[in-house]
């Protein structure tokens, strides 16, 4: 009994890797650019959050 070749099984349901990376690189790109540009904000925020008064 030998085995069957992966190629067979790369048929209708393969899935498209490089195109759910394009888009959620384009979902993430524009919230990266906001906290790099905003940065400053961004932090003094979380610390002021996690300071109990």
């Amino acid at each position: 009994m030998s085995t069957m070749p992966f190629a067979l099984f790369s048929g209708q349901f393969t899935i498209p890797y490089g195109t759910i990376f394009a888009g959620s690189t384009v979902a993430v790109l524009p919230i990266v650019i906001l906290v790099l540009i905003f940065q400053k904000w961004v932090v003094s925020g979380l610390t002021a959050g996690a300071v109990k008064g």
